[in-house]
Parts: structure tokens; C-alpha cells; sequence
């Protein structure tokens, strides 16, 4: 048999035989030192829910496949950012954001109530002030993070 056979469908059409992430997955995931990819905003997704369980299930998935925790921090931050970045403005133009994270963003604002988002972010900067002076853990502050949804 050929290798053409391989990338061709039962009706002969001719089709991507990739098996593989995308290279747009690819750019999505985060290698952890095992050399494992976890797409990191699967996570995010679970917190912008709030979904508490499911965040931190993938957070501890995320450790065991060796991301580190601060990869971790400054995705939630990022998400919580633009959250209230959405909040503020009224289309994707406005936020000088792409459309879709935007709007996945927008949707994820029913959560969390007025004013909550930004006490969240709040404890985040001063939380990461005390990891700089070396009195708590990333590792720790990220999953008080998302105990506390």
C-alpha cells in the first residue's frame, strides 16, 4: 500500500492525517519539565466559571505534569484581568481585545458579583508582594486562590 492510501477517506477524499495538537493548539500549551503540554486555559476557563472542583483538580494535573505554579498565577491573573476589562467596556474594539476571549470573558462575568473580581485581584497583588518577600509559596497562594471560589 502506498502512504497516499493512509490520507485518503473511505471515499477517497484526500484528508489531514495529523494526529497531533494543531499548531495553534501547540502555541496553547505549556510544557511542564516532564516535557507533558497542559493547555493552561482549560484552568481558566474552570475558574472564570467558578468552578471550584474542576479548577483545582486541573491545577493539581497541571503540577504533576511539572508546570510550574507561577505559569499558573499569571494566567488566573490574566484571566481575572480581562474579566474586568470586559466589564468596563462595552465591545472587543473598545477592550482592544480579539473576539472571542472577549466574549468568553464577558460571559464568565455572571460568576462573580459587583466589586468581587476587583477584591480578588486586590489579594493578588498584595499575596504576591508577601511571595516576593519570601513569607508564603506560589504554590500555596494558587490553590487558596481556587479553594476560595
Amino acid at each position: 500500500m502506498t502512504e497516499e492510501f493512509y490520507h485518503k477517506d473511505i471515499f477517497g477524499t484526500v484528508v489531514n492525517a495529523r494526529f497531533g495538537p494543531t499548531e495553534e493548539e501547540v502555541k496553547l500549551l505549556v510544557p511542564g519539565k516532564s516535557g507533558e503540554l497542559f493547555n493552561l486555559f482549560t484552568l481558566t476557563d474552570a475558574f472564570g466559571a467558578r468552578q471550584k472542583r474542576a479548577a483545582w483538580v486541573l491545577y493539581q494535573k497541571a503540577l504533576s505534569v511539572g508546570v510550574p505554579p507561577e505559569a499558573v498565577f499569571f494566567k488566573i491573573v490574566w484571566q481575572i484581568k480581562s474579566m474586568l476589562i470586559a466589564s468596563k467596556t462595552k465591545d472587543a474594539g473598545e477592550a482592544d481585545m480579539k473576539t472571542f476571549p472577549y466574549n468568553k470573558a464577558k460571559g464568565f462575568l455572571k460568576n462573580f458579583k459587583p466589586g468581587e473580581l476587583e477584591k480578588i485581584s486586590e489579594s493578588l497583588v498584595i499575596d504576591y508582594g508577601r511571595i516576593r518577600k519570601g513569607e508564603t509559596e506560589m504554590k500555596i497562594l494558587v490553590e487558596k486562590l481556587l479553594l476560595g471560589l
